[in-house]
């Protein structure tokens, strides 16, 4: 018999975190297959990997070619046998009850192509650091405490595109659609779940769980913390799903471009000689979306400039 779900899980030198991200999948009260992809890993991995194959009947392990984490899970979707996946990264955990969770709810609306949930931020030192929804203003004020689930549809859909909300290692989605709308890009060097996301908007309706199942490891020396190549990335998918954005909601564009302004903001603010420049972004930011979050973060940089660090500490 298939199993319901497949589980896809790349994985490169995560052998600290692996086994258990690996038990959070295998504790999950469905039927399924985990499929993980070793990536070219050199921490002994592989050995772990092949032990934990030969244990589990339900535990399928590829071989990647190190080309990136895109291509990995299109390698790992290209032998599932689940009818719906679900991602989940080697350094992530999720929480009891979540497939169970999303699986009743696709069972129950056979048309619904994906759900995500709400997940929580961790540093390396176990620190919580907030969940995700909170973070993303223009998503969040759709959500009230009352709100358990919410049913991303017509107009709703391009809050995706304002703001990427959905965090990876929460989704499930059909396989089917994931297969019609071609898998990951791999020519993007970051935000390929973004861009899958917003074409798997053609297909049908998302629903967002205002709960979280998820425990998201935020680690100093992450592929996502690559700015530069996160806003090029950034930036070529915001002009990419303009003009169908702009279809359902003609207001969701100035939101999006807000976003890829603070980003290269902070990606400047960090940089020698990048003042000027972040305050130029923060000020197009303000511009796009007038909002306090965005103003609070241009006058935080402007302070930072104008009264040196020692009073700043009180010093």
């Amino acid at each position: 018999m298939n199993p319901l779900i497949s589980v896809i899980m790349p994985t490169w030198n995560c052998l600290d975190y692996l086994p258990a991200a690996v038990d959070s999948v295998l504790s999950q009260a469905v039927n399924l297959e985990l499929i993980i992809v070793d990536d070219g890993s050199t921490d002994g991995s592989d050995h772990w990997l092949n032990q934990l194959q030969a244990q589990h009947q339900n535990v399928v392990v590829l071989k990647g070619q190190h080309k990136g984490v895109s291509a990995a899970r299109n390698l790992a979707l290209s032998h599932a046998r689940g009818h719906y996946v679900a991602f989940i990264d080697a350094d992530d955990l999720w929480y009891q009850g979540k497939l169970q969770h999303q699986l009743t709810l696709h069972l129950a609306d056979p048309e619904l192509v994906l759900s995500f949930t709400d997940y929580d931020h961790f540093s390396e030192q176990g620190a919580d650091l907030g969940r995700c929804f909170q973070f993303w203003p223009s998503f969040y004020r759709h959500l009230k405490p009352s709100i358990y689930q919410l049913r991303l549809a017509d107009r709703l859909k391009t809050a995706i595109y304002e703001e990427n909300v959905i965090g990876t290692s929460t989704v499930m989605v059909k396989t089917e659609c994931l297969r019609l709308a071609q898998g990951f890009d791999e020519s993007l060097h970051s935000a390929s779940d973004w861009d899958l996301w917003l074409r798997l908007l053609a297909y049908g309706d998302f629903v967002a769980i205002n709960q979280s199942y998820m425990g998201y490891l935020v680690r100093s020396n992450s592929i996502s913390r690559n700015a530069e190549r996160r806003i090029a990335s950034f930036q070529s998918i915001l002009e990419r799903f303009k003009q169908p954005m702009q279809q359902l909601n003609p207001h969701c564009y100035a939101p999006a471009v807000a976003r890829l302004k603070l980003a290269q903001a902070e990606n400047w603010q960090v940089q020698k000689g990048g003042y000027w420049k972040a305050i130029q972004a923060y000020c197009q930011a303000c511009y796009q979306l007038p909002n306090k979050r965005n103003i609070r973060a241009l006058l935080s940089h402007l302070i930072k400039g104008l009264v040196p660090r020692e009073k700043r500490l009180g010093k």
